[in-house]
């Protein structure tokens, strides 16, 4: 793949998580592929499932997100991010009570990209780590 093709590779993944972070859905649904699938910390989701959990739980909860790529790596149609989402948490998550607190969620992804969407995604976050940060802000 040419060096301009693995850029727009890049760009369209980590296009995804800044319109979820955004909340601009005609831009999430653009950059889904129909048979997206979604596979995070061992749960795999459909492009539907997917859609209403970013839109319904985690963008529902943590608001005004400041995502960050610490390392992006892209090989063939694959983008591997390292990424930290600095979030306020606005509301209820996970079993806790909105604290309006500042939170940084930690992880990896792995996206596949074809033809400017995004086919699949695996996820690992560092999920221990964003709930220690939630237990010590409920105080």
């Amino acid at each position: 793949m040419d060096p301009q093709s693995l850029e727009q590779t890049k760009k369209t993944a980590i296009g995804l998580s800044l319109a979820i972070a955004r909340g601009d859905w005609s831009a999430v649904d653009a950059l889904l592929a129909p048979e997206f699938s979604y596979v995070g910390d061992g749960r795999p989701m459909s492009r539907p499932e997917y859609i209403a959990f970013m839109r319904n739980v985690l963008c529902a909860a943590m608001t005004e997100m400041e995502m960050k790529f610490t390392r992006v790596v892209a090989e063939g149609d694959l983008v591997a991010l390292e990424y930290e989402n600095a979030m306020t948490h606005s509301g209820p998550f996970a079993g806790f009570a909105p604290t309006g607190q500042r939170v940084t969620a930690t992880g990896h992804l792995i996206r596949q990209v074809r033809e400017a969407t995004v086919v699949a995604e695996w996820q690992t976050t560092n999920a221990l780590a964003l709930m220690a940060q939630l237990q010590r802000a409920k105080g």
